[in-house]
This record gives C-alpha cells, structure tokens and sequence, in this order.
C-alpha cells in the first residue's frame, strides 16, 4: 500500500475535520500541524495521535518530506500558503472560497500550472451524502428539465473574529456560506450561469466579542442558467438554532427537497440540554435537531479519501482550481450586482 504524507496548516474548527478525515485512511501519515496558536495545534497532535511535529512558522512544515498540505487558513492567506505550497514541491488541499477574489485564485492558477502540482479545491458539501444523491437522482432524469431551484445556508455567524474583517475575509455570509450552495446548484444543473441578480445587508453590525461587522451578514441573489432555470439561493449569519442547510430543485418530472440540517432523521427534546447537536447551535435545550457523525455528514471524509485517491491515480479532481475559479467568479458577480442594484452578467 503506498503511503501518502500529508501535513496541515491551521489549527481551529475545518483543520480537526481535516484530522479526522485523514485519521480514517489507513494508507495516510501527518507529518505535522503548523498553526500561530500552539495549544489548538497540541489539541489536535493529542487527539489524533500525530507525533509532535508541531510548527508555528509553517515555512518550516513545508520543509518536511511529504505528499499534499491541508491549508485550512483564514480567506486572507489562501493565495500566499497555497502558492508556497506549491513552489515547495506538494499538492494543496484549499479550502472554500479558493481565494478573496478572482485576481488572487488567477495567480494561484498560474502558480499550479508552473508547479506541476495539484489544487485540490474543498468544496465539502459536493462530498456529502445525502447531497451526492440528490446530484445522482438528478443524472438519471429523475426531475426532467429543471427550471427552479434553491439553496439556503444559514446560522448565527462563525466564531472567529476574521470572519467579519473585510480585509481578512473578503466578503460575508455571501462568500462564505452562498459560496457552498453557488457550487452545488452548478453542479446539479450542470449548466453555466449567465445572470445574477443580488442583494445584500447588515443586520447585526456589532458581534460582540468579534468586533464589528464589516461585511454583509444576510444575501439573497438570483441565478440564472443558460438553460432558462431561475434559481434562488439565501444566506444568513443572523439566524439563530444551529446550522440550517438545504436544497429544493423543480424540474418537468419532479421535484427534491433536501436538508442534512433541521430534518426529522433525529429529533430530541430535553429540558437539561446533552453536550452537542450540531454546528453553531447555541443550546441544547428544548427541541434540537441532532446530526449524527456530522463530519461525514458533511462530506469531508468522503472528499480527503477521494482526493488522496486522486493523487495515487493521478486523476483531475471534481472539484478542481478551475471549478473552485469559476464558482469564486459567480459569486464576485452576485456583489458585483448587489453593488450596481442590476442584473449582471456572468463573463
């Protein structure tokens, strides 16, 4: 069995999926974590049993011998880690969005194509079960000609005060929730965008302990295909109870619904609350919605298997750089739109 070393920059909520993930294949080592926050990374080495190859200046991590490296960074830093991932001679794993903006995931395109490596993109959510059904239910003409659709994402807002930066983050619950379903409805249509409509607000400004909102905190824009299908997608970082994720596509044959999220596959009631139901729920209490192994749920087993798959087989990816470029350039179109209050079109 050929073994593939991996090492992983970052240390908060998406690097521990990327732990356990890689955890779960057997023909798969960590090197290493490299993080600026020392005690999250030595969580992660203890809980995963990693030899304590811990790093803060994550140039030194990519002096280590190995395969591919997980960069599960702030928005602000994908370009720069990625394209140093690179040159160093691994593939990169990058997390969603591919970058801030097009300008920047166009200099890590370049940056691919010299390197001879790989971007790996990680749109989780087209890894995810229930998910990936809908997309095969769909190939088999279940739903005929699609003409409608919907994607919705919602919760109370991340908990990392980057987030709300627009220098750090570029962009709001749009690009970091819309970003997901954007990706996702391209994907089950299987059809170009030509239009966008979008607008945009800021319902909570102040965030507390994460200072002020700088980016828009709620989106709902309009898509439409170059096959004529009109298609909704809202996102909120304003909604309170846990994440909230689903889809709902119309065709000439049929319709589906689906939702990981907020579905009657568990149920549970309780007046003390139990420890954890799902993503951004703040309590327990009263009637939650519990997602059972959430992590595969979600996809991101299911994605780093494939991937590593990909890289023994040298295949391209589903989710490739370009995919990751193209779906990046729609949602810059939907702020372009929400900017100019018009309809604007997809080049």
């Amino acid at each position: 069995m050929t073994k593939i070393k991996v090492g992983i920059i970052g240390s908060g909520f998406i690097a521990d999926h990327h732990c356990y993930s890689y955890s779960l294949l057997p023909n798969v080592e960590i090197v290493g974590i490299a993080s600026n926050n020392k005690k999250e990374a030595e969580i992660l080495l203890k809980k995963y049993n990693i030899d304590q190859n811990y790093y803060k200046d994550y140039r030194e991590l990519l002096r280590m011998e190995c395969d591919a490296i997980s960069a599960c960074v702030p928005n602000n830093l994908h370009k720069d880690i990625t394209c140093d991932i690179l040159q160093s001679g691994k593939h990169a794993l990058v997390e969603k969005p591919l970058a801030k903006n097009t300008l920047e995931a166009s200099e890590m395109l370049d940056m691919e194509k010299s390197s001879k490596k790989v971007i790996f993109y990680c749109e989780n959510n087209m890894y995810a079960p229930s998910f990936s059904k809908v997309k095969e239910i769909v190939q088999e003409g279940a739903l005929g000609n699609i003409y409608m659709g919907r994607g919705k994402e919602q919760h109370s807002g991340p908990h990392s005060s980057w987030f709300y930066k627009l220098e750090d983050s570029g962009g709001g619950a749009l690009l970091d929730l819309g970003i997901h379903d954007v990706a996702c409805l391209v994907w089950y249509l299987d059809c170009d965008v030509r239009e966008v409509f979008c607008q945009v607000k800021t319902i909570q400004p102040d965030r507390g302990i994460f200072g002020a909102c700088e980016v828009e905190d709620n989106a709902i824009g309009v898509m439409y295909f170059e096959n004529d299908a009109q298609v909704i997608i809202e996102e909120s970082w304003t909604a309170p109870g846990g994440y909230d994720m689903r889809f709902e596509l119309f065709g000439t044959e049929g319709q589906i619904k689906v939702a990981p999220t907020f579905s009657n596959l568990m149920s549970v009631y309780s007046k003390n609350g139990y420890g954890y139901a799902v993503e951004k729920a703040e309590t327990t209490k009263g009637w939650t919605f519990p997602v059972p192994s959430e992590a595969w749920s979600f996809g991101y087993p299911q994605e780093i298997a494939y991937f590593i798959d990909c890289m023994l087989k040298n295949q391209k990816p589903l989710t490739n750089s370009e995919f990751g470029y193209k779906i990046l350039n729609i949602v810059e179109t939907l702020y372009k739109s929400a900017k100019s209050k018009k309809l604007e079109e997809v080049v």
